[in-house]
């Protein structure tokens, strides 16, 4: 990565936000076409957009900016109106802007191509000015939403998502690699029989090429009752894929065609393939996927909070080293205490710092879910509550992809298509809500919605067909403890797969993110009212006091916090069930558990003299049977990563003042 100027971040940072408003902006003016504050919030940010690149010298983001621009200058002024297919446009238009400014992020410049989108956006105001339009609808300069005043021509309806248009490409293709996507555009001129022509033009690109995608639909084109909307006015666009030809021998078979009075090329191979590299699954376009909190907001008395105290430590170092020199151990041992409360309101200012609002992450979400909807022909009013409260950014950073998934499987397994809805006597809208609410020092984030709710007979079915429990287990299992079935590593009920989910992956990995950052979550559901899934986590990185004790030489640390007492084995009541170990305490039983057998620590042997850590019951149920216990202290846990990410029984580790890594127990898993 380059390293690009202060100037150069500070742009990058402020395009970010202002493209999220704007997305947000835009979704308002959809749901609310008459809203004056939605459209005034759209310009105002698009034309600050525009100035902004252009100050910075990137003319083609700034081009694109200034096209949509226009288009929404003209739909304040009353000239057009908000139609699905502007919005698209105007969609189409953010997702490349955000491409942009990230590629300026990565390399200071820019590679992406927007001059078809452009050009669509200048054909959809040239469309809806025309005079020939407004005799045509004998209301000049306005439309209304059936007719669209003429502008569901060429211009405003070849807007085309490229999510969806990458899926339909066989996934084994490699992009560039083997072939190539051209965007062919066509004009049939002014002929009588259009419709007849374009089917020949139709064959031929199925006949040369791999014809994968048209705009408008080849039914609207070929059919004319089909075309109820009459969107097809003698051109459209053919996608096609390409293997071995360049650009210009893909136009030149066209303008050799008879039928074809005009055409264009546009290469849009690169596009395609970094939708789909992005996509990585999710049926999201990369500009959707979550990403990390890369920079935040300081309060000027914090900065100033901040130096001061690291003047105290400056001093109290000095201090410390003057009495050590003099061998006065008592009053080193006051200006170390001294020093230890300094370095605690150091502590909390740098974690206070670190807090950065839950909006943060969530605030593409309404996009996202809009996007989702819409391919899935569903009508979803999404919600967002409480997104004020704030968490550590790196808590932030793991909880992003787990709440993104949770999202999706809302939409894709949750919310019911309209149909189905009305039937059930439902709105036709589903919602879903995510709310965020905090207390004390846990945060819990919920997505709620209102639809089918998980199936719990589906469930059980696919739990004993897979092995995960047999019929007899799965009858002991109560509603709660099946629905903690779909965390289990591969589990889907669904026997196809879709683009947005159904591959056996996701809901296991959200659960060891939540685990991972010290957190835990909770389901419940109801058949036809909906599902809510809760996600309960430290508001800051994990600092927690730990309890160290020890097997066969190895020091391990378990959290004070799910500490219920600590006793010698000798004193415990130790008893053998069907051949369990179990310590007997106020009438509960707790399964006795071998710290240095569960981890295979060599050399574990039992003796008279070990110790018992009997963990909290509202944590999990067990006695944990270690050698010795050698006293605590309140250290950093750093979670694992890579292939130790996950690993049951140990959340993390943390490193002690002489250099020492422990490993930290999770005591759930265990």
């Amino acid at each position: 990565m380059v390293r690009v100027s202060d100037a150069m971040n500070t742009f990058v940072h402020e395009s970010e936000e202002d493209l999220l408003e704007l997305n947000n902006a835009l979704l308002d003016l959809e749901r609310d076409p008459a809203s004056s504050e939605a459209i005034e919030t759209v310009f105002r940010v698009a034309h600050n957009l525009k100035g902004n690149f252009g100050v910075m010298g990137f003319s083609r983001a700034g081009d694109l900016a200034h096209a949509m621009e226009d288009l929404l200058d003209r739909i304040r002024d009353g000239s057009l109106a908000v139609t699905a297919d502007r919005m698209d446009l105007i969609f189409e238009g953010v997702d490349h802007l955000e491409v942009m400014v990230g590629e300026i992020a990565e390399t200071g410049e820019t590679r992406t191509d927007p001059s078809a989108t452009i050009d669509a956006i200048r054909r959809s105001i040239d469309a809806g000015e025309s005079p020939a339009v407004g005799a045509a609808t004998g209301d000049e300069g306005t439309d209304d939403g059936d007719s669209d005043g003429g502008a569901r021509s060429l211009s405003s309806d070849r807007s085309v998502p490229y999510a969806t248009l990458a899926e339909t490409v066989d996934e084994e293709i490699d992009l560039e690699e083997d072939a190539n996507v051209y965007r062919v555009t066509i004009g049939l001129g002014d002929s009588a029989s259009a419709r007849v022509d374009a089917m020949f033009v139709l064959d031929a690109m199925s006949d040369e090429h791999d014809l994968i995608h048209t705009v408008p639909e080849r039914d609207a084109i070929e059919d004319a009752d089909a075309d109820e909307d009459g969107v097809f006015d003698g051109e459209f666009d053919g996608y096609v894929l390409v293997d071995g030809e360049g650009r210009d021998e893909v136009e030149a078979f066209y303008r050799d065609n008879r039928y074809v009075d005009d055409c264009s090329i546009e290469d849009v191979t690169e596009r395609l393939a970094s939708t789909r590299s992005d996509d990585d699954g999710d049926g999201l376009g990369g500009v959707h996927r979550s990403k990390e909190v890369e920079s935040i907001r300081v309060d000027v008395e914090q900065i100033d909070q901040l130096y001061n105290q690291v003047e105290e430590m400056v001093t109290s170092r000095i201090k410390l080293r003057k009495i050590i020199e003099g061998s006065d151990l008592v009053e080193a041992e006051e200006e170390l205490e001294e020093h230890g409360k300094i370095t605690e309101s150091l502590q909390d200012t740098v974690l206070e710092i670190r807090l950065v609002p839950l909006q943060k992450i969530v605030g593409n979400f309404p996009r996202v879910v809009r996007d989702l909807a819409r391919r899935q022909e569903k009508e979803i009013d999404f919600r967002m509550e409480g997104v004020d409260i704030e968490m550590d950014r790196s808590i932030l950073n793991e909880l992003s992809d787990p709440l993104m998934h949770i999202i999706r499987n809302a939409v894709d397994h949750g919310i019911e298509p309209p149909a189905e809805r009305v039937e059930k006597g439902k709105p036709r809208e589903g919602t879903i809500t995510l709310t965020g609410d905090r207390e004390r020092d846990h945060v819990s984030v919920t997505v709620e919605d209102d639809g089918r709710g998980l199936d719990l007979e589906a469930i059980e079915e696919k739990a004993v067909e897979k092995g995960i429990h047999t019929q007899e287990e799965i009858n002991l299992l109560d509603d709660s403890e099946v629905y903690d079935l779909i965390f289990h590593p591969g589990f889907s009920t669904r026997d196809e797969v879709t683009e947005v989910s159904g591959r056996g992956v996701g809901m296991d990995v959200v659960n060891q993110v939540v685990r991972g950052v010290d957190g835990s979550i909770n389901v419940e559901s109801a058949p036809d009212e909906g599902t809510s899934v809760t996600l309960t986590l430290p508001v800051s990185v994990a600092i927690v006091r730990v309890l160290f004790v020890t097997v066969e030489g190895e020091m391990y640390g378990v959290p004070i916090k799910n500490i219920d007492e600590i006793s010698a084995f000798e004193d415990v009541n130790d008893q053998t069930v069907e051949g369990q170990e179990v310590v007997r305490h106020d009438d509960r039983v707790y399964p006795l558990v071998s710290l240095g057998e569960s981890l295979d620590v060599p050399g574990t042997t039992a003796s008279d003299d070990d110790m018992v850590v009997r963990i909290k019951e509202d944590v999990r149920q067990i006695c944990i049977r270690c050698d010795d216990v050698v006293g605590q202290e309140e250290v950093v846990i750093k979670p694992f990563e890579g292939i130790l990410s996950g690993a049951p029984g140990i959340s993390g580790a943390s490193v002690l003042g002489e250099g020492e890594v422990v490993m930290i127990l999770d005591v759930e898993t265990l």
